[in-house]
């Protein structure tokens, strides 16, 4: 008996060596084919996608990480626009080992009638807490950090460090004095290196430092002022630290080494909006490998056949299938991996420009976790293969029949796959709508266009003689697979249109915009006494003030009873800001550059004003939190702690300027909520007039004032580094798509060298079937392009009435410019790659039949 199972089991082991070999022997001669090399250009372009993103997202999450552990400069820090009152602090003292208070405000700084936007920061003796306080008395090329001093206290009474480009955007020099409101203060040293300089914004701001007791004599408003606690602790004094906080604190900050860095549900939102563009990259690559599939199918089934015919059962021709598809991923893995640790340092080296300090690394874990997720993916796209040889007989593997359950299983786990990148990635449902509306129009579009062009083109030329009645008769005998053609290239060039030419065309469309509704100069944050001398110097200087409306901050706590935590955990554009207070705007009317979606608003006929504890709220937000009209919102604003309910929901209306704002309440809630009130306003200055400015902003330091080139250029900063990642991602979308063309040249080159020996059959000539073909490609070229742009258009009009209501007019010379270039590349590279068809022959055709 134990002979017996040892022969047993040494016959299984000799088999399945004999399986291992026989595939390996079966893909090393199918390796230099046009279908194994399709397959694994489309393998190879998706799986170095997932891979360089899992591992610049690691690499991200790290850094973050590490700066939270290298520059939080405590072990907790407590942030907040109010100081803790003697009570408070007494109780964090008796938590913690040591508190440390630093204080922060936005200003701007003059010097010779030159202005740049700073925080300055104030702090004590006791300053820094943990970590090196870097100064240097002189300004150095290079390596500025590397002869810097560490200085063991901050500036004394009277004097102010200024950080390194501050020092050189005001054109400062060590001795110079600083006239801040009414306080002069003189530049002892340049400050490079500040402990608790946490990474908390996407922009680094300038920064300046001075002593506690310089920021009470300069008289700022205690609301205009944040405050630090740095504090000491252990991570059991942490936890105790966070819960008095939720009970105690519930509108403040609190940030601590073992907790998230500020910026970690932002670049999982970045991943997240990129994952879900990759959507298409899988919808292509879904295309392509249908399309191999039918060449795979035919050879893999012909395999199994001859080796059934032999008497080798139907397991051993699946598992000789399924082992050349894994050593095709095997072989392909050492060349993707050795192009992503390219790209990944080039992403790397890119983004060192924004995170300093950021290295290469390389992680195998995430690196292990992307390949056995594209993997999977890679498997469910090939499993028609496997199931039609699991259901087919001897005779039907022969005869080649491809119908069945294996042909809608292919549509059916493409579905899938692309429902579950989806459900994987989408954190914003209006977002995720907007794209998959976008694309779903666009390939409803191209399927009705390539249809009925083909049918329409067909039917009204059936009576004319030439070859272009006869190819789009030859087209239309063809139709679902030239519509999977069209479909696949087509959807290329509208992702391409859709990113690049939307984007430039949004910078132009936003920056025209504001200058005609906003003026050319942005007032963000004024205290009502600013505002009162701005409109008095405006009336005297004849400055136009084109809009101002007045604001408080509230910082939302909870939701229907649930902290704002526990109401929403998923990272979103939204959830970010409402971390942080927000500016809660209150009015009698709706404003004219508002219209109410859903609810009643307060000024209407059936809303009632003078009931102030309600609120209309953005309907991204609604959408982004999943809130409901009716549902309860609570804010700490000041001191107090305010129920609000939803009402209404608003979005923005183009053609009254564009200050809006996410939340409003009625007049009527002021009288109930003591809270300091500050004002938005935007302003419009003639040339002559800037050079007032300097003098204004020296009055008012704290005046949070950004001139419209300021933000232009922000705005196009933003849009440029979009675009580079765009065309990163674009490059790619080029590769499957030429990928997607020559698949479907590839599974179609049997019948089309066919079709050419019937027509060479009634005396034609190859010149003739060459000119068919470009005839072929010209029209594919033109559905193509044309519903590509369509779907950009359309596209362009989503997004634009959602989220800035406007009217989305896009260049005419671009969309024409891009009309040819799809015109010439798609017709261009259909035509060279299907010279392969021209090589048939009436004889040939004799042998076949």
């Amino acid at each position: 008996m134990l002979e017996h199972n040892v022969n047993k089991h040494s016959n299984q082991r000799l088999i399945h060596f004999n399986n291992v070999a026989l595939a390996w022997h079966f893909f090393k001669q199918e390796y230099h084919h046009s279908h194994q090399r399709l397959l694994r250009w489309t393998q190879g372009v998706l799986l170095l996608f997932i891979v360089t993103l899992g591992q610049s997202s690691e690499s991200i999450q790290n850094y973050l990480n590490n700066n939270l552990q290298g520059l939080l400069g405590a072990d907790a820090v407590i942030s907040q626009r109010q100081t803790l009152t003697a009570n408070q602090y007494a109780e964090v003292s008796e938590l913690t080992d040591k508190v440390v208070l630093t204080q922060q405000i936005k200003t701007t700084l003059t010097h010779k009638g030159q202005w740049q936007q700073a925080t300055l920061k104030a702090v004590d003796d006791q300053y820094p807490l943990q970590g090196e306080l870097l100064t240097a008395q002189s300004l150095f090329e290079q390596e500025e950090q590397d002869h810097a001093q560490q200085t063991l206290s901050g500036p004394k009474p009277g004097e102010v460090w200024v950080g390194a480009r501050l020092f050189a955007g005001l054109s400062l020099e060590i001795g110079d004095v600083l006239q801040i409101a009414d306080q002069r203060l003189a530049v002892t040293r340049i400050l490079h290196h500040e402990p608790d300089r946490l990474m908390e914004g996407h922009n680094v701001d300038m920064r300046a430092m001075i002593n506690t007791r310089d920021m009470v004599t300069l008289g700022f408003s205690e609301e205009l002022i944040n405050y630090r606690y740095l504090i000491g602790a252990d991570s059991g004094q942490v936890n105790q630290l966070l819960k008095w906080q939720q009970q105690h604190l519930p509108a403040a900050q609190l940030h601590h080494k073992q907790g998230a860095h500020p910026l970690a549900l932002f670049w999982q939102r970045t991943e997240n909006v990129i994952g879900l563009a990759s959507i298409i990259l899988f919808f292509m690559a879904a295309i392509a490998i249908d399309q191999l599939a039918q060449v795979h199918m035919k050879k893999d089934q012909y395999f199994s056949a001859i080796c059934m015919s032999l008497g080798v059962s139907k397991a051993t021709g699946m598992q000789v299938s399924l082992l050349k598809w894994l050593m095709g991923i095997v072989c392909l893995l050492p060349l993707v991996l050795l192009v992503s640790v390219a790209c990944h340092w080039l992403i790397i080296h890119y983004l060192s420009e924004t995170f300093i300090d950021l290295h290469w690394q390389w992680y195998f874990w995430p690196a292990i976790k992307s390949v056995g997720f594209v993997g999977i993916v890679f498997a469910v796209f090939h499993a028609p293969v496997w199931v039609s040889l699991h259901t087919s007989t001897v005779a039907r593997l022969f005869t080649g029949n491809n119908k069945g359950a294996s042909h809608w299983l292919g549509k059916i786990s493409s579905l899938v796959v692309l429902l579950a990148v989806a459900f994987t990635y989408t954190d914003n449902g209006l977002l995720t709508l907007m794209m998959v509306t976008a694309i779903a129009i666009t390939i409803a579009l191209m399927i009705v266009m390539s249809w009925g062009v083909l049918t329409l083109g067909e039917k009204c030329t059936k009576n004319v003689s030439g070859l272009i009645p006869f190819t789009l008769f030859m087209m239309k005998q063809r139709l679902i697979s030239k519509s999977t053609q069209i479909l696949g290239v087509g959807l290329c060039a509208f992702l391409l249109l859709f990113t690049l030419m939307l984007m430039k065309d949004l910078g132009a469309t936003m920056t025209m915009y504001q200058r005609q509704h906003d003026g050319n100069v942005m007032v963000s944050q004024a205290t009502q006494p600013q505002l009162a001398y701005i409109e008095q110097w405006a009336a005297e200087q004849g400055v136009k003030i084109r809009q101002a409306k007045p604001y408080m901050y509230a910082k939302l706590v909870e939701v229907n009873d649930q902290s704002l935590a526990e109401f929403s955990q998923k990272p979103s554009d939204s959830m970010a800001t409402l971390n942080r207070p927000i500016r809660l705007h209150w009015n009698e009317t709706l404003p004219e550059n508002n219209k109410v979606v859903e609810g009643h608003y307060w000024n209407n006929e059936e809303g009632n004003s003078q009931d102030w504890q309600q609120v209309s709220v953005e309907q991204e937000v609604m959408t982004d939190l999943g809130l409901a009209i009716g549902d309860k919102l609570t804010f700490i604003i000041g001191q107090q702690r305010i129920t609000f309910s939803i009402s209404a929901s608003h979005v923005f209306k183009p053609g009254a300027g564009s200050i809006t704002f996410w939340v409003q309440m009625p007049s009527a809630a002021v009288a109930h909520i003591q809270s300091p009130h500050y004002s938005m306003a935007s302003l419009e200055l003639e040339a002559e007039q800037w050079s007032l400015l300097p003098a204004l902003w020296q009055k008012f330091p704290t005046l949070r004032m950004v001139s419209l080139k300021e933000m232009t250029e922000r705005f196009d900063a933003i849009l440029a580094m979009i675009t580079k990642v765009i065309s990163g991602f674009s490059l790619m979308i080029i590769l499957l798509a030429t990928v997607v063309i020559l698949a479907s040249i590839s599974a179609l080159e049997a019948k089309e060298k066919k079709k050419n020996s019937i027509i060479m059959s009634f005396g034609f000539s190859k010149t003739t079937c060459f000119h068919l073909n470009v005839i072929e490609w010209l029209v594919t070229a033109i559905i193509t392009a044309a519903g590509a742009i369509a779907g950009t258009y359309i596209a362009g009009l989503l997004i634009y009435q959602s989220q800035f209501s406007l009217n989305y007019q896009p260049s005419l010379i671009g969309l024409l410019l891009a009309l040819s270039a799809i015109l010439l590349l798609v017709g261009a590279l259909g035509v060279y790659a299907s010279r392969r068809n021209l090589q048939s022959s009436v004889r040939q055709l004799m042998a076949e039949g």
